[in-house]
């Protein structure tokens, strides 16, 4: 496992999801910590070898691949975890997200690891903006994607952003990226644009130091979903017939778990059009269906 110092004390270990690393004199603070046991135990041997302690883990938000290897870290290295109120409630349930995807109990097909990582225990809840602890380290209120996400900004003037952007490989490839709230995603975005930072660490994009193309190549790529279930309720449809759609449009093939995360995401940009005033839901013979206002 290798990692990339970016400024002063401040680096991150690439990977599926890179992983932030912040060292003090009395060790070190990492960002999230990989999907499973097998992440965390190459970062417990990658800081093992260097003989600095792994003092904290600060989790974005309990997305499986983001909080993941918390459990393992914390019972190897005998960290800390810290996280927002409602995302630390998931991180400690993670029944939760595929529950909450598909609105009962989740059936087999949704417990694995890509929607439901192994619970650990919070031991700092932290508010979403401020000053997070001794560190020095500030968390940054960045929402759309999730619950109550954060990204971290450390004093070497690196700012961890979760998954507020993604690469543009990532888009390319699957089209419909995950959002809870697509006008929260949007202000996040902008808002990043006006963001001075030495160095941005998406989770799923190398780092950079000019956020402004990324941050517009999500733009496009919310917006493009947005005008795609828009056509969509040109005729009454309901959100099956959208998903459906979409994944005809951009090719997508999806197994159970991607099926469920594309769902909730077309869930999200329907609350934002009957937001916006673009279209209305209506009940018609035992089924949702949404049509695009006049």
């Amino acid at each position: 496992m290798e990692s990339v110092y970016l400024s002063g004390s401040t680096g991150y270990i690439p990977g599926r999801v890179n992983v932030g690393l912040f060292q003090t004199k009395n060790g070190f603070w990492m960002v999230d910590s990989g999907i499973d046991d097998e992440a965390g135990r190459k970062i417990a041997r990658f800081v093992e070898e260097l003989g600095v302690p792994l003092q904290r883990i600060i989790t974005t938000h309990s997305h499986a691949d983001h909080c993941g290897g918390n459990r393992f870290l914390k019972k190897r290295t005998g960290c800390s975890v810290a996280a927002t109120k409602l995302e630390a409630i998931i991180i400690e349930e993670t029944f939760l997200e595929p529950l909450l995807l598909w609105s009962a109990f989740p059936f087999a097909e949704l417990c694995n690891k890509f929607l439901q990582a192994k619970p650990s225990t919070i031991d700092k809840v932290i508010p979403n903006k401020g000053i997070i602890d001794e560190s020095g380290l500030e968390a940054v209120p960045l929402p759309g994607h999730y619950l109550d996400m954060i990204g971290v900004r450390t004093p070497d003037d690196v700012f961890f952003i979760a998954d507020s952007v993604f690469s543009e490989q990532i888009i390319e490839k699957y089209a419909i990226m995950f959002v809870l709230d697509v006008g929260s995603a949007l202000e996040t975005l902008s808002f990043l644009e006006k963001v001075n930072a030495a160095w941005f660490v998406p989770s799923h994009a190398p780092a950079v130091q000019d956020i402004v193309p990324l941050a517009n190549a999500n733009r496009k790529g919310l917006l493009r979903v947005s005008e795609a279930v828009l056509e969509c309720c040109s005729r009454p449809s309901g959100r099956d017939d959208i998903v459906q759609a979409l994944a005809d449009r951009f090719s997508l093939s999806m197994s159970v778990s991607e099926y469920l995360l594309n769902s909730a995401a077309i869930s999200a940009h329907l609350s934002w059009l009957r937001k916006e005033g673009h279209i209305s839901p209506v009940v018609t013979r035992g089924r949702l269906v949404w049509k695009k206002n006049s």
